[in-house]
């Protein structure tokens, strides 16, 4: 009759073959950490000043640190929905970026691109829904006028409740919205390559 084995034994037995890399575990650990400094940087909620992201990152390994900070910039490089949004975190994902690329020229130069041209996304937004609506408004003043008619009492319509100018808006503005995200895609994949990562 066989021996019966332990649970243990057998756990034993099938972990034999596994080893722990520890390069890649301290790599993946120092990612981590930089990430949640550079969160710390950029975030609102307990903020930490350049000073300490430097000083913390600088215990770190560098590739790591690169990796965690474009990360951290590319998330934070989103378009604007609206002019008044808060250029801080802009500006925060752009000093990231600095430090990443150890002020490389070309990704600063970027970086002050895209600052300029995720700005520049809603002024387009509502420039084009002007201009939309100023190419619609006689659409729109016919169509008040023949309900008005129709129903012996003055009627307005309102662009918001036009389901056809709604309707034209949508399209436009997701063709604008994709055409800025590819531009947007495009510049976060050379500032991957200027990192080198």
């Amino acid at each position: 009759m066989g021996k019966i084995k332990s649970a243990w034994e057998i756990a034993l037995e099938r972990t034999e073959g596994i080893q722990m890399d520890k390069d890649k575990m301290k790599y993946k650990a120092d990612v981590d950490s930089a990430r949640r400094l550079a969160g710390r940087f950029v975030s609102d909620d307990d903020p930490i000043g350049e000073d300490e992201l430097r000083e913390g990152l600088s215990r770190l390994d560098k590739k790591a640190v690169k990796e965690a900070l474009i990360v951290t910039a590319e998330a934070n490089l989103s378009l604007p929905q609206t002019e008044n949004e808060d250029s801080t975190r802009l500006s925060k994902a752009k000093v990231l970026i600095g430090i990443a690329t150890d002020s490389n020229p070309q990704a600063i130069g970027l970086a002050d691109e895209l600052e300029a041209f995720l700005k520049q996304y809603p002024l387009h937004r509502n420039d084009l829904l002007d201009k939309m609506k100023a190419q619609y408004k006689p659409i729109l003043d016919e169509k008040s006028e023949k309900l008005s008619k129709q129903y012996g009492t003055e009627v307005h319509l309102s662009f918001e409740n036009d389901k056809e100018f709604m309707e034209a808006a949508r399209q436009n503005l997701e063709r604008l919205e994709a055409q800025y995200q590819a531009t947007l895609t495009n510049a976060k994949n050379q500032l991957k390559e200027l990192a080198g990562i």
